[in-house]
Formats: structure tokens, C-alpha cells, sequence
């Protein structure tokens, strides 16, 4: 098998599954590429990553690190069929946006933190320069 990373949205809802181990893992479909060139690839999450992938719903964005590998079987009309499986270590939502979007509460990102009111008039004081976007967005 060849390691892989990769961006790429969700085609459903994660599905959580239980080996005959015991163990919890999920799968996925993922969509790479757009248009044309969309390729869909199956995958696979373990261990303490699959407690990310359980939370992932239909139209994540996210980052996939895991083995690829190449699946050939015959499709119910005879015909032979390849898809890429991916046997992920890592995965990670990307983007926040749209019914995924974190609600707004009133406070802002400022150096790792949040800040609001107050707290965001002493991070900006003493500076002389007030063009950080960042701190912009709040006032």
C-alpha cells in the first residue's frame, strides 16, 4: 500500500461500524476532485481517529492521511470495476462553513484565545498599528 493525503468532501453521514474485535471504526465516502474529474474513494477510519470521523456529517470538507490502495471486483452487471480504498490514521474537518458553521457568540479569536469587550481593548492597546483583520472583525 502507498500512504496518501488528501482534501475532500463527504458524500453522507459517517457510518460507525463495530469489528468483530470490538473495535469502533467508521467509513466514509469521499469525494476529490470537482466536475469531471470528481473521483470517489472509500474510507476507512481507526482507532482514535475514527472519534473525529464518527462526528463528520454529508458535506464535510476534510483532510484524509492513510494508506491507498487500488479495489477491482466484478459490478452485477459482469463488467470489472476499480475504486480507491484508503485506510486513514488521521482525518480532520476543514472548513466551518455554511449548517456547519460555529454559532456566533459575541467574541474573537485574538492570538490562539478569545477575546470580547474589554479583554480586546487590552490586547489592541499600546500598538500602534490596528490593521490585524482579526481584531478589526470585533469593533
Amino acid at each position: 500500500m502507498i500512504d496518501a493525503a488528501f482534501y475532500g468532501f463527504l458524500a453522507a453521514d459517517a457510518e460507525t461500524k463495530v469489528s468483530k474485535a470490538g473495535k469502533t471504526w467508521v467509513r466514509l465516502r469521499v469525494g476529490v476532485g470537482k466536475d469531471d474529474d470528481l473521483q470517489w474513494v472509500s474510507v476507512a477510519v481507526f482507532g482514535q481517529a475514527a472519534e473525529v470521523a464518527a462526528k463528520l456529517k454529508k458535506g464535510d470538507r476534510v483532510y484524509v492521511e492513510g494508506s491507498i490502495k487500488l479495489d477491482t471486483w466484478t459490478g452485477n452487471d459482469g463488467t470489472e470495476r476499480h475504486g480507491l480504498s484508503v485506510a486513514a490514521f488521521k482525518i480532520d474537518r476543514t472548513h466551518n462553513i455554511g449548517r456547519n458553521r460555529p454559532e456566533r457568540n459575541g467574541r474573537i479569536s485574538v492570538a490562539g484565545g478569545t477575546a470580547s469587550g474589554q479583554t480586546r481593548a487590552l490586547a489592541t492597546a499600546g500598538s500602534d498599528y490596528h490593521d490585524d483583520p482579526v481584531l478589526e472583525w470585533g469593533r
